[in-house]
């Protein structure tokens, strides 16, 4: 499945906003990870993958549901 270009172009714009709702929707992310990842959305969702140990797809689901949700 993966990101689209356009949701991608979202976060760019929105990635402060969307790591915040991030920590808040994942137990397992701080606000470190989120400090230490980069705007790029493939980062943002390697880290949360890593964190949570949840298969990347589904957490490409959680981000962009958290994106639609704002």
């Amino acid at each position: 499945m993966g990101i689209d270009d356009m949701l991608k172009q979202q976060i760019r714009e929105r990635a402060p906003e969307l790591k915040q709702k991030l920590v808040a929707e994942f137990s397992e992310v701080t606000q470190k990870d989120m400090d230490e990842a980069s705007d790029d959305p493939d980062d943002i969702v390697d880290r949360v993958q890593k964190k949570t140990g949840q298969p990347r797809e589904q957490v490409e689901q959680r981000v962009n549901q958290v994106m639609q949700q704002s």
